[in-house]
């Protein structure tokens, strides 16, 4: 458990004011906080790993700024309790779900992701880059297919998933680039109309140009809770998103069944004993088939 007091004390240490720290995520793998100080402007502060701050580091080095991403505060990691501190400018924004764009937020994603891909590239001499947190495309599938022979009942219902063919679940073939790994609403934000930041690069990987654009689709597509309003609204402004980006059609498909086998194969991770979970997985799996109905694949 992280004491707030004393974490404060280590950052004041450093920059040589002490921030009221607000938790805003705790339960996560990396607790995160948002930190506040009379008169001066808040500040982002990050527990994590030695590893995720060097990458970090050197990817905000190498990009330089393009008006997206937020600073280091300090030049060396911060210490504590033997994990790295991040502290970062706050960037000020907002939260926006797909379904919830406007007119002008669309345009202006669009426009922002463009700018994110060619920093991300720019970068990429200075990076080093590790295969995908869950594996290559063909690890995920070699994880399915080891479940499904486990269980056999399960193995027939996620039948769709298992016989994703060859040229769909493989991209050997394509050109791969440096992708943000994580990319979904909770790590983009808006100031009004302006698409204004993107957070956390502790999944930066490599992968084909429109992985990321697919994953944060693809996850707004797997919820559950959304009404057929929102659900409709979802699939009329990814189809305006994938006739105006500039990949093809099949690449989209490709990055599509990617991210299938990645949901599948990380929720099976967690309960490989279970049989049951395969009714989970096929039901995410539907939704997320919906990204590819709106790409006008069957």
């Amino acid at each position: 458990m992280i004491d707030l007091g004393e974490l404060s004390a280590t950052v004041a240490a450093v920059l040589g004011r002490r921030y009221r720290l607000t938790a805003l995520a705790v339960k996560c793998t990396y607790p995160v906080f948002r930190g506040e100080a009379d008169g001066v402007a808040p500040i982002f502060v990050k527990v994590g790993t030695w590893e995720e701050w060097s990458r970090t580091a050197k990817l905000l080095k190498a990009i330089g700024d393009c008006g997206l991403f937020s600073r280091f505060l300090t030049d060396l990691p911060i210490e504590y309790n033997g994990s790295a501190v991040f502290v970062m400018e706050w960037r000020e924004s907002k939260i926006v779900f797909p379904e919830d764009m406007t007119e002008r937020q669309i345009e202006s994603f669009i426009a922002g992701c463009a700018r994110m891909f060619a920093a991300l590239q720019q970068a990429r001499g200075a990076l080093g880059i590790t295969p995908p947190t869950l594996g290559t495309p063909e690890g995920l599938y070699g994880d399915l297919l080891q479940y499904a022979s486990r269980h056999s009942l399960a193995g027939r219902l996620l039948k769709g998933l298992v016989e994703i063919p060859e040229a769909r679940r493989t991209y050997g073939t394509h050109p791969r680039v440096v992708c943000h790994g994580d990319f979904h609403a909770k790590n983009f934000g808006f100031v009004g109309g302006e698409f204004a930041a993107v957070y956390d690069f502790d999944k930066l990987t490599e992968g084909l140009g429109c992985s990321d654009l697919v994953n944060a689709l693809c996850e707004r597509f797997s919820c559950f809770h959304l009404s057929r309003a929102a659900r409709r609204r979802l699939c009329d402004v990814t189809r305006r998103i994938v006739t105006r980006v500039p990949w093809p059609r099949d690449e989209l498909v490709i990055a599509c069944n990617i991210v299938r086998l990645q949901f599948a194969v990380r929720r099976i991770r967690k309960h490989l004993d279970s049989a049951w979970v395969a009714l989970d997985v096929l039901r995410r799996d539907r939704a997320i088939r919906g990204f590819l109905a709106c790409c006008d694949v069957v």
